[in-house]
């Protein structure tokens, strides 16, 4: 059982275009988390507990997402610009190499990092990942509207996320905690500046260049997906075999998008062991 002392402490940091907003917990070599949409406590609570009995986690949401906002106006929203930020928030928090875990388009946003700057990097778990040159599902296609996507997000309620989550998971009951999903409506509806960078970030990410530049990745890296995902497929998983070098695969029987909250102790296993041996090395 996860102990009182691993609960996350929520803190804040500053680069020069972005003020982060993440969680930390436990102690040892760090592991940062990166979630896809809607943040940290919708993708990553449960992961946090799991890991921070070993390690030093840093959940933290990306621009675009959670408590997170963008502060240069000169920050551009695209993948790049995302995956740059992240390595900006590792500088401000004091890491200079680190494990990282990516959902979704967080998973793409850390698999980019990992091509632009894999010095970063020592070890990369991608969780049914974004980073293929695919067209998106219509949920965030809609949000890429000019007007449409902007309503969208100025309603969004409760029930709205719980219709795209019910969509993520093979076992509804697994889902996030209501009173999770009222909070995180509740910021869209309410907080303009998280609106705004949502809408911007949803709108400007294509990842034609993840993609290209997959011979690139030179860490270790383990992609999960589960066989009953209805944002991506996991017949795509055969796209990123066949690029990266020496990745590791598993196709999760049973699991949806949110692989690791609907199939835990099969995530987790693979999790564990692909992390554990090497992180004496960082």
């Amino acid at each position: 059982m996860v102990g009182e002392s691993f609960a996350p402490r929520i803190a804040v940091a500053r680069t020069a275009e972005v003020r982060f907003s993440y969680a930390r917990a436990g102690s040892g070599p760090p592991v940062v988390l990166v979630p896809g949409a809607g943040g940290w406590r919708l993708t990553f609570g449960a992961m946090v507990a799991e890991l921070a009995s070993r390690y030093t986690v840093y959940a933290v949401d990306p621009p675009g997402q959670g408590g997170t906002r963008v502060l240069g106006s000169d920050f551009a929203h695209d993948a790049d610009a995302v995956a740059l930020s992240i390595a900006d928030f590792l500088d401000a928090v004091g890491l200079s190499q680190v494990a990282m875990v990516g959902h979704s388009w967080g998973g793409g946003f850390a698999l980019r990092l990992a091509e632009l700057q894999p010095e970063r990097i020592s070890r990369l778990v991608l969780l049914a990942p974004a980073g293929l040159d695919v067209p998106d599902v219509w949920e965030f296609r809609l949000l890429r509207l000019p007007i449409v996507g902007g309503l969208a997000a100025r309603f969004t309620s409760a029930a709205s996320l719980r219709h795209m989550l019910r969509k993520s998971f093979a076992r509804p009951d697994r889902m996030p905690a209501d009173e999770v999903l009222r909070s995180v409506a509740a910021a869209i509806r309410h907080e303009p500046s998280l609106r705004r960078d949502m809408l911007r970030v949803e709108r400007s990410v294509r990842w034609r260049g993840t993609e290209r530049d997959l011979g690139l990745v030179g860490c270790p890296v383990l992609i999960l997906w589960g066989d009953r995902d209805r944002y991506y497929p996991a017949t795509l998983l055969d796209r990123f075999a066949h690029r990266i070098p020496g990745v590791l695969t598993h196709i999760l029987p049973g699991a949806g998008h949110s692989l690791h909250d609907d199939c835990p102790e099969q995530t987790y296993r693979h999790l564990n062991a692909f992390l554990d041996p090497p992180m004496e090395d960082l």
